[in-house]
């Protein structure tokens, strides 16, 4: 089986953990493809190269229930709270201002009210840039605190697979999305039993919260 390749993304500036799985060579973008063997190979023994197993696995519900991740990521969230109360903060002030400009804005002076326009305006910027910069440490921090974990469900997913005989596994979700999944039976679906013997294999240990970055 290919070696397996783990790429993320942030959905939201403070939604943490979308993971997706891809062939190697690293995909040009982050959505989730098949991981099969060679064509090429089984065409040289004279099968389909399909021989074996098909599965499935739903990789959407690995951030919640592979403890490993769930442990980093609750930490990482906890990590970024005062960052998201600062711009809920800000965001509900740009709010009102713009709501006093909107009923009260005919009944104060042209001045007062270029005035309340111009502030909207400069809290908008301020805001907007605030939203780019955090979401871009929280990014890197996203990476930083689960890519190992992810090195390891993807070799432990090689060897899952291999122990069963599976020669193929698609992304449920994403393979869905794009029409290649239009039928597959319960019992081809891995994820449970896969996380199940993730958790098994490499429970998480306690207290292992992610290290803050060092600030500049």
């Amino acid at each position: 089986m290919k070696k397996l390749i783990f790429a993320f993304a942030i959905t939201s500036m403070f939604a943490l953990a979308v993971f997706a799985q891809t062939p190697a060579p690293p995909p040009r973008s982050t959505t989730a493809a098949v991981a099969a063997p060679s064509a090429s190979a089984g065409a040289a023994t004279g099968g389909t190269g399909a021989e074996g197993k098909l599965a499935y696995i739903n990789t959407g519900k690995f951030t919640s229930d592979i403890s490993e991740l769930k442990v980093k990521i609750d930490a990482l969230n906890a990590e970024f709270e005062s960052k998201k109360k600062e711009v809920q903060a800000e965001d509900d002030a740009l709010n009102s201002l713009k709501n006093k400009i909107n009923t009260q804005g005919a009944t104060v002076s042209v001045q007062v009210r270029s005035q309340w326009a111009e502030e909207a305006a400069d809290k908008e910027k301020s805001l907007t840039r605030k939203k780019e910069d955090y979401s871009q440490v929280g990014q890197r921090r996203l990476a930083e605190v689960t890519a190992p974990v992810y090195e390891k469900v993807g070799k432990f997913l090689e060897t899952y697979c291999q122990q069963r005989g599976i020669v193929m596994v698609l992304e449920g979700g994403a393979a869905q999305q794009a029409g290649i999944l239009l039928f597959a039976a319960q019992a081809t679906d891995i994820t449970d039993d896969f996380i199940k013997e993730y958790n098994k294999s490499n429970p998480a240990a306690a207290g292992a919260a992610p290290q803050a970055a060092k600030k500049p």
